[in-house]
């Protein structure tokens, strides 16, 4: 058994440190154990630009003298012998010699081998190195060396041949071999020198369906399904001594359809005859399934983006524009021309171009929606939001930009800011007038059924227009952000959540509420009365929407955004639930779900949730499944508790 590389002695003593050897040598090479390039000298730069990008050594030389494959072993066994090797890229011949570096690395301290003077025109030296003359005089000694190289190479190259011919007879590594290659998961079939099968694996038999015995014998060509103009190509390869490869589809003995990837190498013996043939057969049968659907869901997806009345821009993981659909160009007034081999940093510019006083997303949260107004080609409102895209081993791919032009809404949204104002005044009069025909009817003398038929009808209408107007002052008031004095203090969340159960009042209906607060110190900073009303209104929803008798359960949860600490008072339901689409217009002013008129409201109450819980610098979360129930969340965030002093 040959030694290992820790067994071999040091073949060369340098008397010169490494930084030493860095200047006296410029095309130097420092390679491991497993010949991958450590380092090298800065020389190589000027030969080759993307020299830096090659990581083994066999990538960029071919190596001439004294062996003719890289092997560390033979190279050490040779150091007195001179090294010749010949760079791909250039052409251009190196000489020197080998020798051990730190431990088990390799150097190769070589210099330039001119054999032609037209040489030295052609290639690119460090013309201002100090260390041309120590070249120069190596490149004469290593000519007389090589001389006598090449009279050893032809003795070496057959006792190689005859190396490999005696390592390839020797039974344990073929028994060994064999082992290796049947436990491959992919099908080898080994046939003669005249292409008839000798040998397969199990995994073979187990993908074709086909035993050993029924494939032994029989003729390569046969095994591949191909045409006849396919075989045909195939054996004239390997007469040439060259190898196929192809993608092929192969059917099992029972009929069933699969991908292969086949790679047919000859084998030649130390003469250079053929010996045997050796094919592979990868299975990529999943692969081209997924390619399939891939090529299939991209056409429906750039269909979808063409149809869609939104605009999306994409960006890969790099950077680089990848699609902009037809929408976005029309809604901003951008031309194609304008984003070709756009960068994302080059489109933020471009957006930026468009609406100056826009912030740029890339500044915030990448969930939250930027409103761009844009004069050019005509005044539009824009709501854009960004989302990064991950694979499913959650590696990030890219940057999806969504635009979706919100001119129609934002119009919508103003001219009913402007009727809450407008109605909260106008219902006033009605309001006053219904309070005022009340109180004489309570002065005035009626039987006792008349009056308390038309004091709970009167009653009745007053409170609903009182509610209504309440509301919208709320919202007109609350979107203004002003006119509206918030008084935002410390308050233990028990406290909060313990009043409002106790103003949460059902007559006749009995409801149970399944509550539970071990921890008794949190503590918000609200306005008390402002959260009392916004989770009441969620309360009186969860009521109104659910059966009567169903449980309704309030809990307390905590999470962390953006390196803060939240606190969510939750109220889940299990009543009738909602749609996806009715859960994105939720928080429409006047929208409501139910449209029977079977459950009273005004359509503003979770609206008027929203902007309280914006005001406390928090959100609401809304989730629901349809004839399932109903989950609301109003988030704060958490203080530390404050320790009474005794």
């Amino acid at each position: 058994m040959a030694k290992s590389i820790r067994q071999l002695n040091p073949v060369v003593s340098l008397d010169v440190q490494g930084a030493e050897l860095l200047q006296m040598f410029p095309f130097h090479i420092i390679v491991d154990s497993q010949l991958n390039i450590l380092e090298y000298g800065h020389s190589f730069k000027l030969l080759d630009a993307s020299f830096e990008d090659k990581t083994c050594i066999a990538e960029c030389f071919e190596i001439v003298s004294p062996i003719e494959i890289f092997c560390l072993n033979t190279l050490l066994a040779t150091r007195d012998e001179l090294c010749l090797l010949r760079h791909k890229a250039s052409g251009m011949l190196l000489g020197g010699k080998v020798a051990a570096h730190q431990g088990n690395n390799l150097a190769f301290l070589l210099s330039p081998w001119i054999a032609d003077t037209q040489e030295v025109s052609q290639a690119q030296f460090d013309r201002s190195s100090p260390h041309l003359q120590l070249l120069s005089r190596a490149k004469f000694k290593a000519l007389e060396s090589a001389r006598n190289t090449k009279r050893k190479l032809t003795v070496q190259k057959k006792q190689l041949f005859q190396a490999h011919a005696l390592l390839s007879i020797k039974e344990s590594e073929s028994r060994t071999l064999t082992h290796i290659v049947s436990m491959s998961d992919n099908s080898v079939v080994i046939a003669n020198s005249m292409g008839y099968i000798e040998w397969v694996n199990e995994a073979y038999v187990k993908r074709s369906g086909y035993h050993a015995e029924e494939v032994l014998g029989r003729y390569l060509g046969d095994l591949l399904d191909a045409d006849e103009g396919a075989v045909k190509q195939i054996k004239e390869r390997l007469e040439l001594k060259q190898g196929y490869q192809a993608e092929l589809l192969r059917k099992t003995k029972s009929g069933d359809a699969y991908w292969v990837d086949l790679d047919i190498e000859p084998l030649l013996d130390s003469q250079g005859n053929i010996c045997n043939y050796i094919a592979i057969a990868r299975d990529i049968t999943e692969k081209k399934n997924a390619l399939e659907f891939s090529s299939r869901l991209l056409g429906i997806l750039k269909s979808t983006f063409e149809l869609s009345p939104d605009g999306f821009v994409t960006f890969n993981q790099f950077g680089q524009l990848t699609w902009v659909n037809p929408s976005f160009l029309r809604m901003t007034g951008l031309v194609s021309e304008q984003m070709e081999n756009i960068t994302q940093d080059g489109f933020e510019r471009l957006i930026a171009s468009l609406c100056p006083e826009c912030d740029a997303v890339s500044d915030l949260d990448l969930h939250d929606a930027v409103v761009m107004r844009v004069a050019k080609p005509k005044l539009t409102v824009i709501k854009r939001s960004m989302r990064q895209a991950h694979d499913e081993n959650n590696r990030f791919v890219g940057t999806i930009h969504y635009f979706r032009d919100i001119t129609q809404e934002s119009e919508l949204h103003r001219m009913k800011g402007e009727f809450l104002s407008m109605a909260a005044h106008e219902l006033r009069t009605p309001m006053s007038s219904i309070h005022g025909f009340t109180e004489l009817l309570l002065k005035r003398e009626f039987n006792a059924e008349q009056q308390k038929d038309m004091l709970s009808t009167v009653h009745r209408q007053s409170t609903r227009l009182t509610k209504l107007i309440n509301d919208l002052l709320d919202l007109a008031k609350i979107e203004a952000r002003k006119g509206m004095a918030f008084d935002i203090k410390p308050y233990k969340l028990v406290d909060i959540v313990d009043t409002a159960l106790k103003e949460f009042v059902v007559n006749g209906e009995g409801r149970e509420i399944d509550y539970l607060l071990n921890e008794q110190t949190l503590m918000v900073a609200v306005d008390f009365d402002k959260i009392i009303q916004a989770l009441m209104n969620v309360l009186s929803n969860a009521h109104k929407y659910s059966q009567p008798g169903s449980m309704i359960k309030l809990e307390i949860l905590e999470k962390q955004k953006h390196k803060k600490v939240y606190l969510g008072i939750s109220v889940q339901d299990h009543g009738i639930g909602m749609s996806q689409e009715h859960l994105s217009r939720l928080f429409e002013r006047f929208y409501r779900a139910d449209t029977s008129g079977n459950v009273p409201g005004t359509g503003l109450g979770l609206c008027l949730v929203k902007e309280i819980m914006e005001i406390h610098d928090g959100w609401i979360d809304v989730s629901s499944i349809y004839g399932v129930g109903t989950q609301v969340t109003l988030w704060m965030k958490k203080l530390e508790a404050v320790v009474d002093k005794i």
